[in-house]
């Protein structure tokens, strides 16, 4: 192996050591004590929480070697590796779980800025596609 590829190799496995933590962190999220809350308990009732939990992940690896020399200098030397990641996670409550002397219910909470924010876009495309249609059909491309 050539000294360059050597140095790419050994530059590069503590670089995946780290995505590979990574990755670990990451899918620690999907226990369940991750999605549940501890029970909370207040008399004769308990409260428990359920969430919705997201997570994403993107890393890459690249390197290389060569030599390039303008005529009439000594050949050069080139020598490149990196990588890079990231990666994030989200989580909002979705629901609590009531147990009671009545038995259980399932109380759904509701996310008020996400349903505006849906509503909105969905507006917005609607008057975009309206606008669309009318352009066109003043320039005589509906028929």
């Amino acid at each position: 192996m050539s000294e360059s590829r050597t140095k790419l190799a050994i530059e590069t496995v503590p670089n995946q050591e780290r995505a590979n933590e990574l990755m670990s962190k990451l899918f620690d999220i999907t226990k369940p004590e991750a999605i549940y809350s501890q029970p909370l308990t207040k008399g004769d009732y308990t409260v428990i929480t359920a969430s919705e939990l997201t997570a994403g992940i993107g890393f890459g690896y690249g390197g290389g070697s060569g030599s390039v020399s303008p005529e009439g200098q000594e050949p050069g030397t080139g020598f490149g590796g990196g990588g890079g990641g990231g990666g994030g996670t989200l989580g909002r409550p979705v629901a609590a779980i009531i147990i009671g002397p009545d038995g259980v219910q399932v109380e759904p909470i509701v996310d008020a800025t996400k349903i505006a924010i849906a509503f909105f876009t969905a507006l917005g495309a609607m008057w975009m596609a309206l606008s669309r249609m009318r352009q066109a059909a003043r320039s005589g491309k509906l028929d």
